[in-house]
């Protein structure tokens, strides 16, 4: 019961931090309608604020507006949102999955063996740090598309020629995402490894290991028991880090061509020629849509990540420390 209360805790905050941040965004969004060229996207639900229009009325419109989207959403070029939404989550969960797993084996071979594991995740994990995952996504696109000639670079492309040809399967799908997601899962492995070798050091030190080593208990069973004691602090740093994928997702669908949430927003706030000079134009309720779903993305994820935290962590009581 103290765990299920923990929990419902944690919904509830996250469900007000949610709430606020969809604040925030709307009056921005809201009052910037007033002062750039609008962009329609094909078929959209326009709110055009009147001068006089309050600051409740214009955060109002776009809370009513994304609530018209989610139950009769409209096209953007003869795609429906939701097709943005589920290309989005598929890269999103196939680059968390591929993270937490490789990560968590290469900082628990380096944290409790050391040696030369070790010295390759601590080398690396401060060099890709500092590395955009745009310049990863570069750096492979010459080896993997321009020189080897591995995999395709244009998602939208490759499907649309896959169906065209009659050729288009679940495999079609995998086979272009691989870039993408090989680029972000290498742009944020070496930390993630890094923070895990970091835990499992800290944690095989302590007396409950050196017990168990004295007890001659085999390593495997020693590691698994080092592993469930450092994956809920590494699925707090998980929690955190989210927001840092989520923005490397969004730059690296507008580079593989992925018709996803970043894209979406991408095309959404867009540089345009006025006269002799330049500005912006944008559709602001499709701006404001992609990212309430991409802050709901990060709401899905804190919640499960912090609900699993309570109950994998053995000296968790409930009430997280």
């Amino acid at each position: 019961m103290a765990k299920a209360g923990a929990v419902a805790k944690i919904i509830t905050r996250n469900l007000l931090i949610l709430f606020l941040a969809l604040l925030v965004v709307g009056i921005v969004i809201g009052g910037g309608e007033l002062r750039i060229e609008r962009n329609d996207l094909g078929k959209v639900y326009k709110f055009y604020p009147k001068n006089d229009s309050s600051l409740l009325d214009i955060v109002g419109g776009y809370f009513s507006a994304t609530w018209k989207f989610l139950t009769d959403p409209p096209e953007v070029w003869e795609e429906g949102l939701e097709t943005f939404v589920v290309k989005s989550f598929a890269l999103l969960v196939l680059t968390e999955v591929f993270l937490l797993v490789i990560g968590l084996f290469l900082g628990l071979r380096a944290g409790y063996y050391r040696g030369l594991a070790d010295k390759v995740v601590s080398a690396l994990a401060p060099t890709f740090s500092a590395m955009p995952s745009w310049f990863i996504g570069v750096v492979f696109l010459f080896l993997f598309y321009w020189k080897l000639s591995l995999f395709p670079v244009n998602f939208e492309d490759t499907i649309n020629w896959a169906e065209v040809h009659g050729t288009l399967s679940t495999s079609t799908y995998l086979r272009a995402l691989v870039l993408p997601v090989l680029t972000l899962v290498f742009s944020g492995l070496w930390e993630y490894a890094f923070n895990v070798r970091n835990m499992i050091v800290n944690e095989r030190n302590g007396d409950h290991v050196l017990y168990d080593v004295a007890r001659g208990l085999p390593e495997g069973r020693i590691m698994r028991k080092l592993l469930r004691t450092a994956l809920p602090a590494f699925l707090t740093f998980t929690t955190y880090n989210f927001l840092e994928i989520l923005t490397g997702m969004m730059l690296i669908e507008v580079m593989f061509n992925i018709h996803g949430l970043g894209y979406l927003m991408a095309v959404s706030f867009w540089l345009t020629r006025i006269g002799d000079g330049f500005g912006f134009a944008y559709a602001p309720e499709i701006l404001f849509f992609t990212t309430a779903v991409m802050m709901l993305f990060y709401f899905i994820n804190a919640v499960v990540m912090e609900g699993l935290y309570l109950y994998l962590d053995p000296r968790s009581g409930g009430e997280r420390q």
